[in-house]
């Protein structure tokens, strides 16, 4: 048990100690005048790629735990048919099923959506488009995750095409 808390020491300690490495220009450039060196020979490099700095055993064992999903929000999205024009779901307005879809953060989301894992006090911008012979009546919205585990219900009227028509 000793030799493998050792070695789990040994690997946690590896991510911190860094050996630099030189070239032979960098090499040869020691041993002449200090004045002739560029300013980056003497710069140190903190800049590791981002799977560095998380593959470490030791950020693995003692970094913070990911949030749960009950300090993130979640937003489902709905679509119907808004054939009165009043922006209210009404009860004899149908769904719209796979005819819209909303991007957030670069990602398409295809109408109705469950979306969770969206960090707490985080503003979001929705948009949203038609597929085919539907199109949303307004095209962007906002949204902030105000409260950890924020649940949020957002129904998009739409309405129909012209050439659906």
């Amino acid at each position: 048990m000793k030799t493998f808390t050792t070695f789990l020491i040994a690997i946690a300690l590896s991510g911190f100690v860094t050996i630099p490495s030189l070239s032979i220009a960098q090499t040869d450039a020691t041993l002449g005048n200090v004045d002739d060196q560029d300013a980056e020979s003497f710069q140190k490099e903190d800049d590791l790629p981002e799977r560095e700095k998380k593959g470490n055993i030791l950020n693995i064992i003692l970094d913070k735990a990911p949030a749960m999903s009950t300090e993130r929000g979640t937003l489902v999205i709905d679509a119907y048919i808004d054939s009165n024009s009043n922006s209210l779901w009404d009860d004899d307005e149908p769904d719209l099923k796979g005819e819209i879809v909303c991007t957030i953060d670069g990602i398409d989301y295809p109408v109705p959506a469950f979306i969770p894992g969206l960090d707490y006090n985080a503003r979001y911008k929705i948009s949203c488009q038609g597929t085919g012979h539907y199109q949303p009546t307004s095209s962007q919205k906002n949204v902030l995750i105000a409260r950890r585990g924020q649940i949020i219900k957002m129904t998009i009227p739409c309405r129909q095409t012209i050439s659906a028509e």
